[in-house]
């Protein structure tokens, strides 16, 4: 075997380890994120639906033989509510941290369908599975709602935050909403995987996984695992209004669908000063912060100490909406 042959074979077959390994690092990382359940936190505090008069309806949805954890809220008959809002939460203890803005949208006068994603909260299932299982819950709960006797013959509205706001946006091209609400969404799920991960394993890194993290998300859901939001909605034509904040540090500005979503029936806002939780007031963003850095495994010395922080919290002023961005939100579903 000539010398060149050899080299060449050594070449591949280095590409190909290297390959390997890659696969396996981003396999590895994407099941650190979607191979477990997504519980609620012991440390935080969820306002129940009690806390704002709500009246709460089950409604059984079930996805893929999974039963789905989904409720109706409303502040009203729901005979007399203008339309249904489905709300599509994002990655974390499925609609339980958004009781604050589901109580607020109900205050409007809407009938609010809230579900949890496979995995998280109150749902079964072992795991989460991946970004576009929140699409296939979200349709699995439209579908549920034309089929609710109270509910079927009401204009719906998809609304969605972060994860929420991708599978809303996604949803669009699968389901015959009246208009979707996107909130500090993502475009592509290898882009926002590879902005998350590179604080922890180096921008350079992120990246060269960034390919496979496309690659699992095709085997795991075939040519829906990388849909790409802004193609979705401009493909759909559903009147949308699309929100991002220009402080957002989850949400990278090239990856956002407010800054490259386009047509005469997407609206798009950038608010100035607002964080991920576009929909909050600054003081609520700052404690959020806050919020977020002792959670961090390393914040505190003993559990006493942990515990003592948490108890002491002001989760009700971190959850404080922001009127006017609500207001905007209100106005847009009324007229659609």
């Amino acid at each position: 075997m000539s010398w060149y042959l050899i080299f060449i074979i050594v070449i591949a077959a280095t590409i190909v380890a290297a390959a390997a390994l890659v696969f396996a690092l981003a396999l590895y990382a994407h099941r650190l994120v979607f191979g477990r359940r997504m519980n609620r936190n012991v440390n935080l505090k969820y306002f129940p639906s009690e806390d704002f008069g709500l009246n709460v309806r089950g409604l059984k949805v079930v996805f893929d033989g999974t039963p789905l954890y989904a409720a109706v809220y409303s502040l009203k008959p729901e005979k007399d509510c203008s339309r249904v809002v489905l709300f599509c939460h994002g990655i974390g203890a499925g609609h339980a941290p958004y009781m604050t803005e589901i109580a607020k949208l109900a205050s409007f006068g809407y009938a609010v369908v809230a579900y949890d994603s496979i995995g998280c909260g109150a749902s079964q299932g072992k795991n989460t599975r991946g970004f576009y299982a929140n699409v296939q819950c979200a349709t699995a709960t439209y579908i549920a709602i034309k089929g609710d006797s109270l509910l079927s013959d009401k204009p719906v509205c998809l609304v969605g935050h972060s994860w929420g706001a991708y599978a809303a946006l996604c949803l669009t091209t699968v389901v015959a909403a009246d208009c979707a609400v996107a909130l500090s969404g993502f475009n592509t799920p290898s882009k926002i995987m590879a902005d998350s991960s590179a604080p922890v394993m180096g921008a350079t890194l992120a990246a060269i996984c960034r390919p496979m993290w496309w690659l699992i998300n095709l085997l795991k859901f075939g040519v829906h695992g990388n849909a790409n939001a802004v193609k979705r909605i401009q493909k759909s034509q559903t009147p949308a209004f699309i929100a991002y904040g220009s402080r957002d540090k989850t949400v990278r500005p090239e990856n956002t669908p407010a800054n490259f979503a386009k047509g005469p029936y997407i609206k798009t806002v950038v608010y100035k000063n607002k964080g991920h939780n576009v929909y909050n007031t600054e003081r609520a963003q700052k404690l959020l912060e806050e919020l977020n850095s002792a959670l961090l495994p390393s914040r505190f010395r003993t559990p006493e100490a942990r515990k003592s922080y948490f108890s002491k919290f002001d989760f009700k002023a971190a959850t404080e909406e922001d009127a006017s961005v609500m207001d905007d939100i209100r106005a847009f579903i009324d007229s659609h």
